[in-house]
């Protein structure tokens, strides 16, 4: 499936009640300068062809990028608020903060969420799971975010999580995930 095809099956299966206004290269450029990297361009252009947020896969959806007047697609208003929420570093030793670059961008419920490496020119794919007994485990997958949808849209994942055989992980150490 070609790019564009991609995002015409996306748009197709995002609810229209969900549709908003595209994010403007204003809003894009302002997300771009507090991460600190350009936003990989296939999340780019689903970001300012689709919608700005809502979009998703198997129900779950993409946070927007700037505050929408009527819709919060996940636990806070933006991107940024999330990022700020990832990255700043907690009081609570246990918990690491995601490193500089890598942005969350979609919640797959039960403190689980997908984030995009924005370090990278294709924007690779990170999983977060806050229930794991290691909190600071974010592990990286083999896919790209536009590999990441093209999978999703064919129903290729674990809800709208990354299969086991799609991860690359280093042993953290923890019985739990060594075993994955």
């Amino acid at each position: 499936m070609t790019e564009d095809e991609l995002i015409a099956v996306i748009r197709r299966q995002t609810p229209a009640d969900v549709l908003v206004p595209v994010a403007t290269p204003a809003v894009v450029a302002a997300v771009e300068a507090e991460v600190g990297h350009p936003m990989p361009r296939f999340l780019r252009r689903l970001y300012t062809e689709v919608s700005n947020g809502g979009f998703g896969v198997d129900g779950w959806k993409c946070a927007s990028l700037s505050p929408l007047p009527d819709h919060i697609f996940c636990d806070v208003e933006d991107i940024l608020e999330l990022y700020r929420m990832f990255t700043t570093p907690s009081d609570d030793p246990d918990d690491q903060t995601v490193p500089q670059g890598i942005v969350p961008i979609m919640d797959v419920g039960c403190s689980m969420w997908n984030f995009v490496d924005f370090r990278t020119p294709d924007g690779r794919v990170w999983f977060w799971d806050g229930n794991a007994c290691c909190r600071s485990f974010l592990s990286t997958t083999v896919m790209s975010v536009q590999e990441f949808f093209a999978e999703g849209v064919v129903g290729r994942l674990d809800g709208g999580c990354p299969l086991n055989s799609q991860f690359v992980r280093e042993p953290c150490g923890c019985d739990e995930l060594d075993e994955l």
